[in-house]
């Protein structure tokens, strides 16, 4: 009988000492790639309050960013507590007012160096205060409005900046993929609890198997949806709401309010624009051709095309095309950031407004001055240095009164 139980525990007591004998071998190797590779961590990592914040200690560069200059100049460097490490002596300063930018990837200064980017060059515009960089790439106004009350007691700012659109307008394929903090929850948790990118056994035979074509690769999978039907990251329902959460909770705490209204690359988005004209004037015809042009210029607002595309050809009684064109195909990795926008910056940038007069916020139309010149765009909605400059110049001209408000004189 001894015999017997021994044998399978014989055997079973070998095939856990190859698999960790496998395992060692493939940390080796893997690591040995990865150093030779100089493979650097993500910018950010994933929190279930924020979604994604930038990650403690990060020096690098940012994956996908644009380099227009040499790749050193645009080293990202966080502190521990995940702010500019730029930032880092300045939150601590009394001896200035402190102005806190909240934003997206035009606050973060995506494609340009992190001294060049809008709050940095405000900073150095104004000798009177310090100006804090809380922008995060591909963050909404729900993210935003999070981030302000996260930091808001540590850096305890005179004024507020708020930036945020583009992302919010981002197509997701269902409602449980919008921006909320059940989502952010899930996915924090997702990400902590799969153990297999952790393993070096696990990731050197994923690799064998994807270069066989037995397995698919993360960037694999896709959902399909209709563009005319299909749920934003942020609705404009919850857009205004989480404008007005961000202006309540400034005017709670007495600090001035700061919007800023940014507008996309108008050279990538000009047939589109035209296309939704004629349609408004009920130009069907001029319409439908100049939105297939938008459409088959395959860029970031294709998807808007096709969303309006549909409409005309419902509109004339192709059905069956419609449907066609409206199918969207999504990546299953778009569920966390978002595709491509479904919907125009000129609806969100009225909510914008509004919100701002309702609330007596300060709104700077950077977007208006910006679109004048799209060469000051370096892609489909990010400025380059020059239309920084820009920017820091609007808001600084804002500020004056702000931070420095008229004394009004007493009458006897």
């Amino acid at each position: 009988m001894k015999h017997r139980l021994s044998a399978p525990l014989i055997g079973l007591a070998l095939t856990l000492v190859g698999l960790l004998a496998l395992e060692g071998l493939s940390r080796a190797l893997l690591t040995a790639q990865a150093d030779l590779a100089s493979v650097q961590p993500d910018w950010y990592q994933y929190t279930p309050d924020l979604g994604w914040e930038r990650r403690p200690h990060f020096k690098g560069l940012v994956a996908g960013e644009l380099h227009r200059h040499g790749a050193a100049q645009y080293l990202r460097e966080f502190d521990a507590q995940g702010f500019f490490a730029v930032d880092t002596a300045q939150i601590h300063d009394t001896t200035h007012k402190r102005i806190l930018a909240i934003g997206d990837s035009n606050t973060f200064g995506w494609g340009v160096p992190t001294r060049n980017a809008f709050p940095e060059v405000l900073d150095d515009l104004r000798p009177d205060a310090d100006v804090i960089n809380l922008g995060v790439s591909g963050y909404t106004s729900f993210q935003g409005y999070s981030a302000l009350v996260k930091h808001f007691d540590e850096v305890r700012p005179d004024v507020v900046i708020a930036s945020f659109s583009f992302n919010d307008r981002r197509v997701v394929p269902s409602e449980a993929a919008t921006d909320s903090h059940d989502k952010f929850e899930r996915e924090a948790l997702l990400h902590r609890l799969d153990f297999r990118e952790k393993m070096y056994l696990y990731r050197g035979l994923q690799r064998v198997l994807i270069k066989l074509h037995l397995m698919k690769s993360a960037g694999d999978g896709s959902l399909t949806v209709d563009a005319r039907t299909a749920p934003t990251r942020v609705s404009p329902e919850q857009y205004r709401a989480n404008l007005e959460r961000i202006a309540r909770f400034c005017q709670e705490r007495q600090v001035p309010l700061v919007f800023i209204a940014f507008q996309d690359n108008p050279a990538h988005s000009e047939h589109l624009r035209a296309g939704i004209a004629h349609l408004k004037a009920r130009r069907h015809e001029q319409a439908e051709a100049e939105l297939r042009i938008a459409m088959n210029m395959d860029n970031w607002f294709s998807d808007l095309a096709r969303k309006y595309l549909a409409t005309v050809l419902e509109l004339r009684g192709a059905t069956e095309e419609a449907t066609h064109t409206a199918s969207l195909t999504l990546p299953a990795w778009k569920l966390t950031h978002g595709g491509r926008p479904l919907r125009l910056d000129d609806e969100y940038n009225e909510i914008l407004r509004s919100v701002a007069r309702g609330n007596g916020a300060v709104i700077v139309e950077a977007g208006q001055i910006l679109a004048r010149d799209p060469s000051l765009y370096l892609d489909l909605c990010h400025p380059d240095e020059r239309g920084h400059r820009i920017v820091a110049t609007l808001v600084n001209g804002a500020l004056d009164r702000l931070l420095h408000p008229p004394q009004v004189a007493a009458h006897p």
